[in-house]
């Protein structure tokens, strides 16, 4: 049986295994293989919301990041490191970091008064203006970049 999805960079043989993998889980064991499955990172400006909209939509986000990193990482084993999702505390912000080795994407709440927004922060990237993810599939798109790029920083 052949599968040519989307995002595929031609056919591939499926197994009877693949029939439980995810997309995502697809993509990365392409990337882990050597394929260029990266796409560009779809950012937008930041909009302000009121401070509970804010926070719901970055509980949203990390609550994915979750489920994202699982499936990377179940294809990461024993073949790259894994990508690893830390909680920031202590600094006054809603804040995780998604990193792999001295690599990481920053996403947090920015907020001011009774206002707040969502940023993505990349060191590599110095954004004039807050930036957020324009939906959920970005935070797959991190990560394979995470897991495709071996030297540097998370590309743009």
């Amino acid at each position: 049986m052949t599968h040519n999805s989307q995002t595929s960079t031609g056919p591939r043989e499926l197994s009877q295994r693949d029939v439980v993998f995810t997309p995502l889980m697809l993509r990365v064991r392409d990337v882990l293989d050597g394929a260029d499955r990266s796409a560009p990172l779809r950012l937008r400006l930041s909009p302000v919301h009121p401070i509970a909209t804010a926070t719901d939509e970055w509980f949203y986000l990390r609550a994915r990041s979750e489920q994202v990193i699982a499936e990377a990482n179940a294809m990461a084993v024993g073949r790259a490191a894994p990508v690893d999702l830390e909680d920031e505390y202590g600094t006054g912000q809603l804040g995780f970091v998604l990193r792999r080795g001295n690599r990481s994407v920053r996403i947090c709440m920015g907020q001011a008064g009774r206002e707040g927004w969502v940023e993505l922060q990349r060191p590599s990237v110095a954004d004039q203006y807050p930036v957020e993810p324009e939906d959920q599939d970005v935070l797959e798109d991190l990560v394979v970049e995470l897991l495709a790029d071996p030297v540097g920083e998370v590309r743009q």
